[in-house]
């Protein structure tokens, strides 16, 4: 079977989708399934730069989004010329709606894949503002691109009442997000991982996050006054960073927490040895909350103890106490207690959400199952 990713956004990216896309890609490869990611960049770069950039700019500048919508348009059109150049026979898996519509006005048949709410994640981004032309815009695409699909994976049962509440369909499989626990079985020895990336002793607390508004990452950083021996190694970026630093600045942390920037997903191996304990402080924002998070999954398989917010599909993941910890979002003492509770039972923790892993997460398992997805799709 040829199979084919379909997404509008630039591939390979920093972010869960890009690798939800490279895992379950390798996995279906290995299955012996010929596989090909098609994104608007990878088609036309030039014209996507050309039409897009400029223009969005300007547009931009009338106050109403038009700008974002603009760019999402151009890149919508060139994503259906490129899946128009895919031998018909291809299967399609679409990424976003915007890929969904764009495998509709090719005239081919799709799995639509969804990661979280489309419309509220640009919302929870600041890349949309609320009430706006662009807000209408985009919940307009949502809702068609949920129609489009001729099958749908959520990647949580909350999205999943989602897409029933936004388009009336009731028949989306729930597929949690995975791994290869290759590449966990794989991590170096904590020793070598902390000489590696310059860490001495005592308590490492990795916080695996873009830094964006939902990912709390600010409650990491105000948790770590109650853990006067704790650092906080925070590895990602995003338009966050600069309040995150400032925040560092003004709780007098900078010796105690590493801002790394986005890292590759190769190198994330060494940043999970390195820690003790991992930090997935999500908060909700604009109606949005965190799905079945890769990071959590990846923190399970190395087997380091998680903490994270008990909210949206985290709680989906770790059933506390067992396998991992919960707290309540936006509470720093909170979490500066269960992640110091987290350490003192890291082995029995960490060994229950990795045999978890093993047993619930495999990407070979999801794999298969999207076979058996494209397999009914129509010809």
């Amino acid at each position: 079977m040829r199979v084919v990713f379909a997404t509008v956004f630039d591939y390979p990216h920093a972010g869960g989708l890009s690798t939800h896309v490279a895992t379950l890609a390798s996995a279906l490869a290995d299955l012996g399934h010929e596989v090909k990611v098609v994104t608007p960049r990878g088609h036309a770069p030039l014209r996507l730069d050309l039409i897009a950039r400029a223009p969005s700019r300007a547009l931009q500048l009338l106050g109403q989004d038009q700008g974002l919508v603009w760019s999402h348009r151009v890149r919508l059109s060139l994503l259906r010329e490129a899946l128009l150049a895919e031998p018909p026979t291809s299967r399609i898996i679409a990424e976003d709606v915007l890929a969904a519509l764009a495998a509709k006005a090719a005239g081919r048949n799709c799995i639509l894949t969804v990661h979280g709410y489309f419309t509220r994640e640009a919302l929870s981004r600041r890349g949309l503002r609320p009430g706006t032309y662009g807000e209408r815009a985009f919940a307009r695409w949502e809702k068609a691109g949920y129609q489009a699909a001729d099958r749908i994976v959520a990647v949580d049962s909350r999205i999943a009442r989602h897409i029933l509440d936004t388009a009336g369909r009731d028949d989306a499989r729930v597929q949690p997000n995975f791994l290869d626990m290759a590449w966990a079985e794989g991590l170096p020895p904590k020793a070598d991982a902390r000489r590696k990336l310059g860490l001495g002793d005592g308590p490492v607390v990795l916080c695996p996050r873009r830094l964006t508004p939902k990912n709390g990452v600010h409650v990491a950083v105000a948790a770590l006054q109650a853990w006067p021996e704790a650092r906080l190694l925070v590895v990602g970026d995003g338009v966050d960073r600069p309040r995150l630093e400032s925040q560092v600045r003004e709780l007098s942390l900078t010796d105690r927490v590493i801002f790394t920037g986005a890292q590759p997903h190769a190198a994330m191996a060494a940043y999970y040895a390195a820690c003790d304990c991992i930090a997935v402080p999500s908060v909700p924002v604009a109606g949005v909350e965190e799905a079945t998070s890769i990071s959590v999954i990846e923190g399970m398989a190395s087997g380091r103890p998680v903490v994270a917010s008990g909210i949206g599909g985290l709680r989906e993941l770790i059933e506390s106490g067992r396998n991992g910890l919960l707290v309540a979002p936006n509470d720093p003492l909170a979490l500066a207690a269960a992640l110091k509770q987290a350490l003192a039972n890291a082995a029995r923790l960490g060994a229950a959400a990795q045999d978890d892993v093993r047993k619930h997460y495999s990407a070979r398992a999801a794999a298969a199952s999207f076979v058996a997805d494209l397999s009914r799709l129509p010809d």
